[in-house]
Parts: C-alpha cells; structure tokens; sequence
C-alpha cells in the first residue's frame, strides 16, 4: 500500500465519521431547533436562484412536516358543528 492510498483511507473515514456525527447532531436535536436551521436554511437558498428547484422540491416539503398540523392538529381541537346539541 502507498501513502495516497492510506491518506484517501484517512479521507474516507473521516467523510463517514463527520456524516455519522452530522446525522446524529440532527435527530438529537429538539424538533423546534431543526425547524428554527430549516427556516434559516429555506432564507439562506432564497437568495440564491440556482437553488430554486431543491428548495420547492426538498426543503419546503421538509419544513411543513417539521413544523406539524398546527393548532388544528390536536385532539383537543374540536369544532362547534361537531359537538352534538345536548
């Protein structure tokens, strides 16, 4: 084995060690923090138009799922035509 071979070893672990790290930072997360970096990433691609097609078909996506159903969501939301007249 040469050394470009043990130093594009030394690249290669580092790349899945730093994707690993990345990955479990991300769902160690709390949920309000993941949304508050999508928001702020969802900004940051605004400004750039090549970025145009991976927002609308990626992030956007990802920010309504992170962000829920809304007040209307829970199950303690009830409308009045619901409820039945007693």
């Amino acid at each position: 084995m040469g050394l470009d071979s043990l130093m594009l070893q030394d690249f290669a672990v580092a790349l899945i060690v730093l994707a690993a790290l990345s990955f479990s930072a991300w769902k160690l997360m709390p949920a309000r923090r993941r949304l508050q970096l999508l928001l702020a990433l969802d900004a940051w691609s605004a400004r750039h138009p090549s970025l145009a097609r991976w927002r609308e078909r990626s992030l956007k996506p990802r920010i309504a799922r992170a962000a829920g159903p809304g007040c209307g969501g829970c199950a303690a939301h009830e409308t009045r035509s619901s409820q039945r007249p007693r």
